[in-house]
């Protein structure tokens, strides 16, 4: 579906950009309002998080006309559901109260390098919005 096709790229490039904001707003000061942007709407940020999730997931399930199954948009759904994950994550962090051991794991897991997860979600979106006919993008 050209549908879900669209909003893997537009999710994992709004889901990298959030992730990665914090990182590149230190070397580039237009990065900053990006930052306080995503940062002043939380809602926002738990929508983002949610649909590249999910979006992810489908992306897993349907198959682009042509495409091989599965492996043919392997790493933007994958993509999509770690980018997911950290923005969720993300946000579970900034509103819990008691610090938890699972809470510690995905801290160490994933929001530690988050700024990498964007990154390369970023690229990936990119690389599957140029070159959709390869394999694994």
């Amino acid at each position: 579906m050209i549908q879900i096709y669209f909003l893997s790229i537009l999710s994992n490039v709004l889901a990298g950009l959030i992730l990665s904001a914090d990182h590149y707003s230190e070397k580039f000061p237009g990065f900053a309002a990006l930052r306080d942007f995503f940062t002043g709407k939380p809602g926002l940020r738990l929508t983002v998080g949610v649909v590249s999730f999910v979006t992810g997931f489908l992306k897993l399930l349907t198959v682009t006309k042509g495409d091989v199954p599965v492996v043919g948009d392997l790493l933007p759904a994958l993509s999509g559901l770690i980018l997911g994950v950290g923005i969720l994550f993300d946000r579970y962090k900034e509103k819990a109260t008691v610090p938890s051991k699972a809470m510690e794991r995905a801290d160490s897991l994933i929001l530690r390098h988050k700024s990498i997860y964007g990154s390369v979600g970023i690229i990936i979106a990119f690389l599957h919005f140029l070159l959709p006919g390869i394999v694994l993008l």
